[in-house]
């Protein structure tokens, strides 16, 4: 099972961080594996200009790959 904590602008995000830790390690050991995704607003405009930019810099739209994860009813494709 894959659990997908997303990263967010300012003040929810330090509520975010200080929750994901201990998530972590409520989890650890029982096969649930915590991913992070950036939706925060500075992460989708570097996600759709990617060619105004290097290929160290470019992130994926995470935003709309956790909207079609929605559609498919959280199935992987």
């Amino acid at each position: 099972m894959k659990l997908t904590w997303t990263k967010t602008d300012e003040a929810p995000a330090l509520a975010s961080y200080a929750l994901l830790p201990i998530l972590r390690a409520y989890f650890k050991g029982t096969g649930v594996e915590i991913e992070t995704a950036d939706i925060s607003l500075a992460g989708r405009i570097i996600a759709n200009f990617p060619e105004c930019l290097r290929n160290g810099q470019k992130i994926h739209d995470e935003l709309t790959r956790l909207g079609k994860l929605a559609d498919n009813g959280g199935q992987h494709h």
